[in-house]
Protein backbone atom coordinates (compact mmCIF):
# COMPACT_ATOMS: atom_id res chain seq x y z
CA UNK A 1 0.00 0.00 0.00
CA UNK A 2 1.44 3.50 -1.22
CA UNK A 3 1.89 6.16 1.20
CA UNK A 4 -0.84 8.10 0.49
CA UNK A 5 -3.24 5.76 0.84
CA UNK A 6 -2.00 4.48 4.40
CA UNK A 7 -2.47 8.29 5.32
CA UNK A 8 -5.83 8.18 4.25
CA UNK A 9 -6.39 5.12 5.89
CA UNK A 10 -5.48 6.82 8.97
CA UNK A 11 -6.64 9.97 8.75
CA UNK A 12 -10.43 9.35 7.52
CA UNK A 13 -11.06 7.02 10.72
CA UNK A 14 -9.42 9.94 12.54
CA UNK A 15 -11.65 12.69 10.80
CA UNK A 16 -14.98 10.84 11.85
CA UNK A 17 -14.04 10.31 15.53
CA UNK A 18 -13.74 14.24 15.63
CA UNK A 19 -16.78 15.08 13.84
CA UNK A 20 -18.59 12.78 16.53
CA UNK A 21 -16.99 14.20 19.29
CA UNK A 22 -18.10 17.77 18.22
CA UNK A 23 -21.93 16.79 18.33
CA UNK A 24 -21.18 15.03 21.81
CA UNK A 25 -20.31 18.44 23.31
CA UNK A 26 -22.22 20.00 25.85
CA UNK A 27 -22.86 23.04 25.53
CA UNK A 28 -24.84 25.92 28.43
CA UNK A 29 -26.30 28.77 27.81
CA UNK A 30 -27.07 31.62 31.07
CA UNK A 31 -30.38 33.19 31.06
CA UNK A 32 -31.06 36.46 33.29
CA UNK A 33 -34.32 36.35 35.45
CA UNK A 34 -35.86 39.54 35.42
CA UNK A 35 -38.69 38.28 37.60
CA UNK A 36 -39.74 35.39 39.72
CA UNK A 37 -42.87 34.94 41.47
CA UNK A 38 -44.15 31.44 43.51
CA UNK A 39 -47.92 30.47 42.94
CA UNK A 40 -49.64 27.45 43.47
CA UNK A 41 -50.98 25.80 40.24
CA UNK A 42 -54.43 25.89 39.77
CA UNK A 43 -54.71 21.86 38.96
CA UNK A 44 -52.15 20.29 41.05
CA UNK A 45 -52.05 22.82 43.76
CA UNK A 46 -48.31 22.06 44.08
CA UNK A 47 -45.97 25.25 44.25
CA UNK A 48 -44.70 26.58 40.61
CA UNK A 49 -42.55 29.58 40.27
CA UNK A 50 -43.27 31.73 37.34
CA UNK A 51 -40.36 33.53 35.60
CA UNK A 52 -39.73 36.42 33.53
CA UNK A 53 -36.52 36.65 31.80
CA UNK A 54 -34.83 39.90 30.52
CA UNK A 55 -35.29 40.63 26.80
CA UNK A 56 -31.62 38.90 25.35
CA UNK A 57 -32.26 35.72 27.36
CA UNK A 58 -35.51 35.45 25.34
CA UNK A 59 -33.55 35.41 22.17
CA UNK A 60 -30.69 32.97 23.76
CA UNK A 61 -33.47 30.78 24.84
CA UNK A 62 -34.96 30.96 21.22
CA UNK A 63 -31.50 29.65 19.89
CA UNK A 64 -30.36 27.63 22.27
CA UNK A 65 -33.42 25.15 22.00
CA UNK A 66 -33.87 25.64 18.26
CA UNK A 67 -31.37 22.75 16.90
CA UNK A 68 -32.29 20.62 20.09
CA UNK A 69 -35.91 19.87 19.29
CA UNK A 70 -36.37 15.83 20.31
CA UNK A 71 -33.87 16.36 22.99
CA UNK A 72 -33.67 16.66 26.60
CA UNK A 73 -32.73 20.02 28.32
CA UNK A 74 -31.54 20.62 32.15
CA UNK A 75 -32.56 24.32 33.67
CA UNK A 76 -30.62 24.96 37.06
CA UNK A 77 -30.13 27.99 39.49
CA UNK A 78 -27.02 26.97 40.44
CA UNK A 79 -25.99 23.91 41.26
CA UNK A 80 -29.84 22.97 42.03
CA UNK A 81 -31.66 21.21 39.19
CA UNK A 82 -34.71 22.53 38.77
CA UNK A 83 -36.53 20.82 35.43
CA UNK A 84 -35.14 18.36 32.75
CA UNK A 85 -37.48 18.79 29.64
CA UNK A 86 -37.77 17.52 26.40
CA UNK A 87 -37.68 20.32 23.87
CA UNK A 88 -41.32 20.02 21.45
CA UNK A 89 -40.33 23.16 19.67
CA UNK A 90 -37.82 26.38 19.93
CA UNK A 91 -38.63 27.83 23.00
CA UNK A 92 -38.94 31.75 22.35
CA UNK A 93 -41.14 33.87 25.08
CA UNK A 94 -40.22 35.38 28.07
CA UNK A 95 -42.34 33.72 30.51
CA UNK A 96 -41.63 29.98 31.78
CA UNK A 97 -43.64 27.90 34.78
CA UNK A 98 -41.60 25.67 36.37
CA UNK A 99 -43.28 23.24 38.71
CA UNK A 100 -41.60 22.27 41.79
CA UNK A 101 -42.80 18.40 41.74
CA UNK A 102 -43.56 16.25 45.44
CA UNK A 103 -40.20 16.87 46.36
CA UNK A 104 -39.55 20.56 45.68
CA UNK A 105 -36.33 21.85 43.74
CA UNK A 106 -33.62 19.68 44.25
CA UNK A 107 -35.35 19.70 48.39
CA UNK A 108 -35.46 23.50 48.17
CA UNK A 109 -38.89 25.11 48.42
CA UNK A 110 -40.08 27.56 45.69
CA UNK A 111 -40.03 30.52 48.27
CA UNK A 112 -35.97 29.69 48.13
CA UNK A 113 -35.42 29.08 44.92
CA UNK A 114 -37.54 32.85 43.69
CA UNK A 115 -35.80 34.63 46.23
CA UNK A 116 -32.38 33.22 44.73
CA UNK A 117 -33.75 34.49 41.33
CA UNK A 118 -34.81 37.31 42.25
CA UNK A 119 -31.94 38.52 44.10
CA UNK A 120 -29.72 38.60 40.84
CA UNK A 121 -29.73 35.20 40.32
CA UNK A 122 -29.16 33.44 36.81
CA UNK A 123 -31.10 30.36 35.17
CA UNK A 124 -28.64 27.94 33.26
CA UNK A 125 -30.09 25.85 30.25
CA UNK A 126 -27.40 22.46 29.25
CA UNK A 127 -27.90 19.78 27.09
CA UNK A 128 -25.52 18.03 29.59
CA UNK A 129 -27.49 16.53 32.86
Amino acid sequence: MGLQKRLLALALPAAILMTLSLHARAETTTLKVKHAVVAKDEHTALDVIDITLAPESRRNLGAFTKDRVGKQIHLRAGDVLLTSVTVQSPIATSSLRLTAGVEGFGGRSADEIANRLNQGGSLSVSDDK
